[in-house]
């Protein structure tokens, strides 16, 4: 008979795979569910050793522990991805928008410029405006316009000329116009096109978000949209 100490069985060892999953599940959220993904395929896997050990092998309870916390994990990882992302977006829109407004309101100053030095050709030649066609360097040379760069629309650098002025107007006297604050001086045009026109020369799609930007004759400028774009008036004469 023997009289030695009876034997106590060994602990099974946990499945290090069942740790990692429980640990990676903790911390997926941080990593918006990247790592949760990873703790959830390990959990299982753990999950599947451990029955099949049949109790070689212990932690089955941390296996499904992580499981289940890396599933939970994973989708607060998602919806926090899902928000950052749309931050992004967000922000990326609104900095274009800024980007464009300030575009916009460069181009506006130039178009006021030209309409300021038009206007102020036209009253040192008793209120006679520049030839259409030549505008530009008639406007240089007389010194009325002393930077070029006002000539190009800032959302179209490196593009040449951007604005034409009303063809009607050539040449005519400002007393001439009777409604200046609605009849067209200076308005984009597409690079290389005519210095002078009218409203077919508008450009197809206009550079700015809601509208052309438009010169009138009395200074001001605007940016029209399509539905206001047959109010303005071309020809004065026919008013």
């Amino acid at each position: 008979m023997s009289t030695g100490a009876p034997v106590t069985p060994s602990k099974p060892k946990t499945s290090g795979l069942a740790i990692a999953s429980l640990i990676l599940g903790i911390v997926g959220g941080c990593s918006l569910g990247v790592l949760s993904i990873v703790g959830l395929i390990l959990g299982i896997v753990a999950a599947k050793k451990i029955k099949a050990g049949g109790g070689a092998v212990g932690g089955r309870g941390m296996a499904i522990a992580g499981i289940i916390i890396s599933i939970v994990t994973l989708i607060i990882g998602l919806v926090l991805a899902a928000a950052v992302l749309g931050g992004v977006l967000v922000g990326l829109t609104g900095l274009t928008g800024a980007k464009d407004m300030g575009t916009q309101l460069m181009c506006e100053n130039n178009l006021r410029q030209l309409c300021g030095a038009t206007v102020s050709y036209a009253n040192d030649r008793k209120g006679e405006f520049p030839p259409a066609a030549t505008w530009p360097e008639v406007l240089k040379e007389s010194g009325h316009i002393s930077d070029a760069g006002i000539l190009t629309c800032p959302g179209k650098e490196n593009a040449g000329r951007t604005y034409a002025m009303n063809a009607k107007l050539g040449g005519m006297h400002i007393e001439q116009v009777h409604n200046q604050s609605q009849t067209v001086l200076f308005f984009e045009c597409s690079p290389g096109a005519p210095p002078s026109g009218g409203p077919s020369d508008l450009p197809p799609e206009p550079t700015h978000t809601g509208g052309w930007t438009i010169g009138f004759c009395d200074g001001h400028t605007e940016l029209v949209p399509l539905n206001r774009r047959d109010q303005l008036i071309w020809d004065p004469k026919a008013e």
